[in-house]
């Protein structure tokens, strides 16, 4: 007897809902076993594990059916196993494997959470609803040996102990004061939102693949419906709506299933699909099906024609022929009839016929029923299906190379092999669909019939888990027409307090003068960010300091408050690449990282961008397409940008953040970033979007004096000529500067010459040419009030600077 069948029955005797696992693995060996954390398996699922899969392992989910929660310790470091010795209530069970060890205590309503080191490496998890544990004496799927512990879990469940209070902060502080610096992606503080339209439209998606597998013979309505009220209570993620019922859910599966069978599509029901359903369950739940709506076996075919032809005798009465017509809609609608018994049936209709039907007339008629309405030899007319098909769960695009699908809030990409799999299992049996190369023309129309923009309306705003918010904060209900291939992980509500950012914009620039200027424009920065305007104010946002100063965790902060699809990560030096610019399409930021010290940022393409002019991009394996850039550009830098653009234009297209200092030990915390997310990120996103009328009146940032000074240190670095007005001791530039003295002209070749002096003493300047110098002494003109002048002279000309004069003596 396998270690399944001779273990459970024990589990089960006790109400405990213990599952086959495959043989050898750890994987549970059945489908939506989830179920069971909150129920007993049936008698009947219990005969069919033992006699199917009783030479399993055998597994115990967690939850309040065993009554059992697990810590799981991954690591066989000391400090970690101490911790759990010293931290946790004993527990009388413990089971060892390969490393590390599992500890059973009792259900009290813990959530799973996992702690993992700063290198990603799993220190420990509590296993809880929606996990399972295995149990001895199960073989290990690496060692190939038995699982042992100390004691049969049985004989001590009704004993288990209880975890703590906040049991996941008590370890993960005493993990820290024990040395660990931890991830904080395990941790389960931060509180995330999803959608009302979007939940609706995973329970929608989920209720027609069950309403197909309870037609497909894969489930009995009464599993499906099982496995819908799981996944409502399951369904762990705060809504931002209207909470759903069980009895909704459940319902919608019905819906889908009616509609499958007495609507166009005329699927039948297979044998056992009401298995456990009264007469009376099927009223309750609105069920009108009769024997035409559900599947003939081989048998009851011949049975109906013997019947009818007894009754007509002829085969050219009207009853003959419709007996013929019922037997083949019968053939029609059941996959699951051989092609023996095919061949069978339509031979006993011709032989009862007297050559009033030949089998080949009958297949033709069989192939027509089966293709229902489509004809099955046209591309086009199967993919218009197949959108008809899958829209009923959200609206499809295909916008700039990829599939899109409309999921309740937002838009989500969809893979194509999605529709290939459709293709096959709905409409492999026509003609038109029986090749790969004849799917992939399907799939390409499909995409040609469905193009079009994500965006229909001129309406920019941020897409919460509530609604979607427009720049003059009017909270509307999600729609597709916006466009947002994103929603935030939580809902916009006024409250604008967050203490714990603002005491961090302290720390950090409190000794600052421009202090105040500084939260303004990170204020600023933040609300085009999340608003998608950033392109229509024309700046990358630069924080720019010495290492630990906090900039990187500010940065941090921004990454948390965005979800995941919704940004990029493509540095400047790249945006000239054929490829790269792709992945900043229809993202709402594009995280940068450090500034190149040594790669130069090409100006025109710089500017594009950061314009949000239309460019081109391209994504491997797919045609060209043109979007225009909307992203915010965020950057984290010790440096200042380099570029061969000696224009102001580059200039002007930045907005640098100064961290001037390093923050000191005493005011440093420990995943400050993560602890002001957990206590204020919906209070940041109002803070920040109160910005958002500031810079529209003003019509531009907020420029603190630091980022002027920065501004002209990267403009002195990227043009030696500019740092030569700037900075040479002897020269005096400027029409002001001149006001009251007699001398005001320097002729060009002079200017040259102080210029190669000055850059030849300074060191460490990069020099032009005397081509380039007066070229760029044109550029400067403006920016430093002076005029270049051409003046004929010995047949030639040379280049005069009115209101350029040295004075002085060089240092």
């Amino acid at each position: 007897m396998g270690i399944f069948a001779s273990e459970a029955p024990r589990y089960w005797a006790l109400g405990k809902p213990a599952i086959p696992l495959r043989v050898g693995f750890k994987r549970p060996w059945i489908d939506a076993w989830q179920v069971f954390a909150d129920r007993m398996p049936t008698e009947r699922e219990q005969r069919e594990w033992l006699s199917q899969k009783g030479d399993g392992n055998i597994g115990l989910p967690m939850g309040s059916a065993s009554g059992v929660v697990a810590i799981d310790v991954d690591s066989e470091d000391p400090r970690v196993l101490r911790i759990i010795e010293q931290l946790l209530p004993v527990s009388p069970w413990k089971r060892v494997g390969r490393k590390g060890a599992v500890y059973a205590f009792r259900f009290e309503g813990e959530r799973t959470f996992r702690v993992k080191d700063a290198n990603g490496e799993m220190l420990l998890e509590c296993l809880s609803k929606g996990t399972q544990i295995v149990l001895p004496p199960s073989i290990h799927p690496d060692t190939g040996k038995a699982y042992s512990s100390n004691c049969d879990l049985i004989d001590v469940i009704g004993a288990l102990p209880a975890l703590p209070k906040g049991v996941e902060g008590l370890l993960r502080e005493a993990l820290k004061s024990e040395g660990f610096d931890l991830s904080t992606s395990g941790n389960t503080k931060i509180t995330s939102f999803v959608p009302a339209g979007a939940r609706d439209n995973a329970l929608v998606y989920n209720a027609g693949l069950l309403a197909r597998a309870v037609t497909r013979g894969e489930r009995s309505l009464v599993e499906a419906m099982g496995e819908m009220k799981a996944w409502v209570e399951g369904y762990t993620e705060k809504v931002a709506g209207d909470e759903i019922s069980v009895e909704k859910a459940q319902t919608k599966v019905v819906d889908f299933l009616m509609r499958d069978v007495t609507g166009e599509k005329r699927k039948a029901l297979p044998v056992g699909w009401d298995d456990g359903l009264t007469d009376e369950d099927k009223e309750k739940l609105g069920l009108v099906i009769t024997e035409e709506n559900e599947q003939w076996e081989p048998e009851k075919i011949v049975a109906h024609l013997v019947t009818e032809f007894e009754r007509h005798v002829t085969p050219d009465t009207q009853g003959w022929t419709r007996a013929v017509e019922v037997a083949l809609d019968r053939l029609a609608r059941n996959a699951d009839i051989g092609s023996l018994d095919e061949e069978r049936i339509l031979k006993f209709i011709v032989s009862q016929s007297k050559g009033s039907y030949t089998v080949t007339t009958l297949r033709k008629e069989l192939m027509k029923l089966r293709a229902g309405d489509i004809t099955g030899t046209d591309h086009s007319e199967v993919a218009r299906a197949v959108i008809k098909d899958l829209e009923e769960f959200g609206k499809l695009k295909h916008h700039q190379g990829e599939f899109w699908q409309w999921k309740g809030a937002s838009w989500k990409t969809v893979d194509q092999n999605d529709f290939i799999k459709h293709i096959s299992e709905e409409y492999g049996h026509l003609p038109v669909c029986r090749r790969y190369s004849d799917i992939s023309q399907i799939v390409k129309l499909m995409a040609g019939l469905i193009s079009d923009n994500l965006q229909t309306v001129t309406v920019q705003g941020v897409n919460f888990a509530n609604g979607f918010l427009t720049e003059n904060l009017e909270l509307r209900k999600h729609s597709p027409e916006f466009g947002c291939a994103y929603v935030l992980p939580y809902r916009y509500q006024e409250d604008s307090r967050c203490p714990l950012f603002l005491q961090m914009l302290d720390d950090c620039w409190g000794e600052d003068p421009d202090y105040g200027d500084k939260v303004m424009a990170l204020q600023e920065a933040l609300a085009v960010t999340l608003m998608g305007v950033a392109p229509r104010y024309q700046r990358a946002f630069c924080l720019i300091g010495q290492a630990h100063s906090g900039k990187s965790r500010i940065l941090e902060i921004l990454k948390g408050l965005m979800p995941d699809g919704c940004h990029s990560a493509v540095p400047p030096t790249d945006w000239g690449d054929k490829f790269m610019p792709a992945q900043m399409a229809d993202k709402l930021v594009n995280f940068a990282g450090e500034i190149s010290e040594k790669r130069d940022i090409s100006g025109d393409v710089f500017k594009q961008v950061i314009e949000g002019q239309e460019i081109e991009a391209q994504k491997k394996n797919q045609p060209i397409f043109r979007f225009r850039p909307k992203a915010a550009q965020w950057f984290a830098s010790n440096h200042t940008p380099k570029t061969k653009d000696t224009s102001d234009g580059f200039n002007r297209r930045w907005l640098f953040i100064e961290f001037p200092r390093r923050i000191s030990d005493e005011k440093k915390v420990i995943d400050i970033d993560q602890i002001i997310l957990a206590a204020e990120r919906e209070q940041i996103v109002a803070w920040a979007l109160q910005a958002f009328g500031r810079l529209k009146a003003n019509k531009d940032y907020t420029l603190p004096s630091s980022h002027m000074a920065t501004i002209d240190d990267m403009a002195n670095q990227n043009n030696s000529v500019r740092y030569f007005l700037s900075q040479s001791p002897r020269l005096r530039v400027g029409k002001r500067e001149h006001e009251g003295t007699s001398k005001t002209r320097t002729m060009g070749d002079l200017l040259f010459d102080e210029y190669w002096s000055f850059c030849t003493m300074a060191g460490g300047v990069q020099r032009v040419q005397r081509t380039r110098f007066h070229a760029l002494m044109k550029e400067l003109a403006p920016a430093f009030r002076f005029e270049q002048l051409r003046e004929t002279r010995n047949g030639g000309f040379d280049f005069v600077y009115n209101f350029v004069t040295v004075v002085g003596a060089m240092k």
